[in-house]
């Protein structure tokens, strides 16, 4: 009997318990990655327009933090800007690092190519993003791009392997935040139903991942 009181204490308050956990997350990961002095040392300016402008895009920030399919970067006129999710970043605001300012390091990584963005001398932080979106960037910062050609495009399939990592990643991410947490602070009857944890955001993050698709491959 207690044990179902529990339970029901914990869902009618899991929104709040989540929400709590999830900007403790949030903000740890944005100081591990070196968000918060990226903020300070390159602030946006939001009335210069991108020239290029990628939402939903995947890399890793600082000490190997992870951001699979949350980061929004854009090639403006004097520099990369760079982005969050606000779900994922509630107190990561955007950053405008100057084209000057970042040296490009190309080099394999597990089995995948990447492109280590260095921020700043002395360095202040650093970005790891796929060989494919280094490509795309200096096609639209044209010759600030602080490194040579050639820069190829990249094919649907490579598209399609992208965006479905992207989904999978985000995907397990949050599937796991719903049906872990649950478990950890409650009875087992307060556990949320699979398909709640598990199909919900596989469905949401799959029909982004659908526009995501036809957006990079469309003519």
């Amino acid at each position: 009997m207690l044990g179902n009181v529990n339970g029901r204490y914990f869902l009618s308050h899991f929104w709040v318990i989540g929400a709590g956990l999830w900007l403790a997350i949030t903000t740890t990961l944005g100081i591990f990655s070196g968000w918060f002095l990226l903020m300070r040392k390159y602030p946006d300016r939001k009335e210069e327009t991108a020239l290029l402008q990628l939402k939903r895009q995947s890399g890793s920030m600082g000490l190997g933090v992870a951001m699979q399919g949350i980061l929004k970067i854009g090639a403006c006129p004097s520099g990369l800007r760079i982005g969050i999710m606000r779900a994922f970043g509630p107190f990561s605001r955007n950053v405008l690092v100057p084209w000057e300012e970042i040296t490009v390091e190309r080099k394999n990584w597990w089995f995948s190519r990447v492109a280590t963005l260095r921020c700043g001398n002395p360095l202040v932080g650093r970005l790891s993003i796929p060989a494919l979106l280094a490509h795309r960037l200096p096609r639209a910062a044209l010759a600030q791009w602080p490194e040579r050609g050639p820069f190829p495009r990249e094919t649907n399939q490579q598209v399609l392997v992208s965006v479905a990592k992207e989904w999978a990643g985000l995907t397990i991410l949050v599937a796991l935040f719903f049906t872990v947490v649950p478990r950890l602070m409650a009875p087992k009857d307060a556990s949320l139903p699979l398909s709640f944890s598990v199909l919900l955001p596989a469905v949401a993050f799959g029909i982004a991942a659908l526009f995501e698709y036809f957006s990079r491959t469309k003519a």
